[in-house]
């Protein structure tokens, strides 16, 4: 047992002298640290912050043949920067955050059951990601097509909740939030065009789910515990230590690649929307991973 211990206490001391006593706090409240619930941060005053900008100014440009649009605010301070911001960009699986609210919103309201079973029908039925399009006429609740629709990112499962909710109110929802460049497009109904946002409206629409400020606390709170299920990527994390949470939607589309979420740390919170079009798909993933990289970093020094 004396062994043990000692062998414990020279992995300690190792430790301390090569990651630095500052690091290993961090390393230690990072793992115990848990993301704070929704509405427990005071919102602060939006303003542009000259140092963040300039910080992410390096990254415009940044995507060979592509275009690059993000948006980054400190949800402690209220310090905002962002890049082609306002630009509206296909939305890809990103238009499914606001059929979340939608749904989440209609369930509080006792207009939509959770426990509500939809058939999948062949209308339904579209490629893409998922795991439902061998379950035509199968039937699930309102609750697991909801989780499926933001952790597998399934596309049926958006498909029938759009169905449920109708595209009319996801639109509504939208602009009744403030977010100019969000719309759904009823492409069953005929019309053409993409979904589409931008990530000042992605950002915008976070920040008020960590304040509660757009949604109820109830509501606000089931999105979150939604948007931190594991997904199969994270490019938000991918620059990041490991005990960072992250509350997030990524979307990919042939020509559009993007991520958008809280990234929570003992040291502060961020609300970040990063945006790619027309870029090759891997320096994508690594131009969204250094943008949050630039946002983690000016936390740590502000």
């Amino acid at each position: 047992m004396r062994g043990w211990v000692t062998l414990l206490v020279l992995l300690l001391a190792a430790a301390v002298v090569s990651l630095g006593p500052d690091m290993l706090r961090e390393l230690v409240s990072g793992v115990t640290f848990a993301r704070p619930p929704a509405a427990a941060l005071a919102p602060a005053p939006l303003h542009n912050d000259a140092v963040l900008q300039t910080r992410l100014d390096t990254l415009d440009g940044s995507l060979a043949g592509g275009s690059l649009g993000l948006a980054v605010v400190d949800l402690r301070s209220g310090a905002t920067a962002g890049v082609d911001a306002a630009r509206a960009y296909p939305a890809a699986s990103l238009f499914k955050v606001p059929i979340l609210l939608e749904v989440l919103t209609e369930v509080e309201a006792g207009r939509l059951d959770p426990e509500r079973r939809l058939e999948i029908l062949p209308d339904d039925w579209t490629d893409g990601s998922g795991v439902l399009q061998a379950r035509v006429g199968d039937q699930l609740t309102v609750r697991e097509l909801t989780r499926l629709m933001i952790q597998d990112s399934d596309n049926i499962a958006a498909l029938v909740l759009l169905d449920a909710v109708g595209v009319g109110s996801v639109n509504e929802l939208t602009e009744r939030l403030g977010m100019p460049a969000t719309r759904l497009v009823d492409h069953r109904a005929g019309d053409a065009g993409d979904h589409t946002t931008s990530p000042n409206d992605m950002a915008h629409l976070l920040v008020g789910l960590a304040t509660g400020q757009l949604v109820s606390q109830r509501v606000a709170e089931q999105a979150l515990s939604l948007l931190e299920l594991k997904q199969a990527v994270t490019w938000l994390g991918d620059d990041l230590p490991f005990w960072v949470k992250i509350a997030h939607k990524w979307g990919d589309l042939p020509e559009a690649r993007h991520d958008a979420g809280i990234v929570y740390t003992p040291r502060g919170s961020y609300a970040i929307a990063v945006l790619t079009e027309h870029g090759p798909a891997d320096e994508s993933a690594k131009a969204i991973a250094r943008a949050s990289r630039v946002a983690y970093d000016y936390l740590s020094n502000h």
